[in-house]
């Protein structure tokens, strides 16, 4: 059996929970950096796991060195740099680690970067992004970067089940605008399929990543309250109204629902792409057959996550 080392940032997480299965199921050794130590195990102690200390070069070195690939998927969603957590922060981490696995001797790696990102000038997450992939493609390492559009499927639908919630819980749900913008939602193993074959590969890469479906948001909601089997009122309001509401109700819950640069986004169609889909599940159908489970609790993001700067 093939036991070549491939390292994965974030493996008891989202999308890097479902590469590392991937990579498992291949017969691939696999090993996680994580910042999430002592959060419950999906992998049985099949997945070897270390600390990804950025203040602790040295060891990050170590914990790359042998590794054919390394999977990125660290990033921070939030710019709160009070808390310990911002993009520009992001960016310097980001850039140790791929001093190291430079460092280490890693052949090629992966790193899951957003969709569209250089057409969101001014916007700290996204500017973060583009720093990021230029970071890489100037390290001299052997990469793909991948651009997802919206994520769906797998252990954890954080998006898709706190609008569930509001739609629960409100006769009314507002979206931003007229509504009719598109988003492309791409299944969370489709992506980690991508990122496994990209992986493989030697040539310098970006590859979009997306589904074969396209909707309005509206229609995205929609399919959701269908999928539910509610009845609600889907209306157009003014960004900045429903901005506002989602602050209030973030402060009600300690969490951040919507943030304005993920409004903005939406609003200029970063959610989608023109390159020919990759993925190969369909949203409308799995949200018609997982869509009634979602909802019946808020799953708080920002607390799930618990950003913190690791100290060494």
């Amino acid at each position: 059996m093939d036991q070549r080392l491939h390292v994965v940032t974030g493996a008891f997480g989202y999308s890097g929970r479902w590469v590392a299965h991937q990579l498992l199921d291949i017969g691939m050794k696999v090993r996680t950096l994580t910042n999430a130590l002592g959060r419950d195990d999906p992998f049985d102690g099949s997945v070897e796991v270390h600390k990804l200390d950025f203040n602790d070069y040295d060891s990050l070195v170590e914990s790359l060195r042998g590794a054919e690939v390394l999977y990125n998927t660290y990033w921070v969603r939030y710019n709160k740099k009070h808390k310990q957590f911002a993009h520009s922060l992001a960016v310097e981490n980001t850039k140790i680690l791929f001093d190291a696995a430079k460092e280490a001797g890693v052949k090629r790696v992966v790193h899951f970067s957003v969709a569209n990102p250089t057409k969101a000038p001014n916007w700290t997450y996204f500017e973060g992004k583009v720093k990021v992939e230029r970071l890489l493609e100037e390290s001299g390492l052997s990469y793909s970067i991948l651009r997802p559009t919206v994520l769906f499927g797998g252990h954890r639908n954080v998006l898709i089940n706190n609008i569930a919630w509001m739609l629960r819980r409100f006769p009314v749900f507002g979206v931003f605008g007229m509504g009719n913008y598109p988003i492309q939602p791409v299944h969370v193993k489709d992506v980690a399929k991508v990122a496994i074959e990209e992986g493989q590969g030697s040539e310098n890469t970006v590859v979009d990543v997306t589904g074969p479906e396209t909707f309005t948001y509206k229609q995205y909601i929609r399919l959701l309250v269908d999928s539910m089997g509610i009845r609600r009122l889907i209306l157009p309001m003014p960004p900045v109204l429903t901005w506002a509401f989602g602050r209030v109700l973030g402060w009600v819950l300690q969490d951040h629902v919507i943030t304005m640069a993920e409004i903005k986004g939406l609003r200029q169609g970063l959610m989608a792409s023109n390159a020919p889909h990759n993925g190969e599940r369909k949203f409308s159908d799995w949200i018609a057959e997982h869509g009634s489970s979602f909802g019946k609790r808020y799953q708080n993001d920002l607390k799930e996550r618990k950003y913190k700067q690791l100290n060494s």
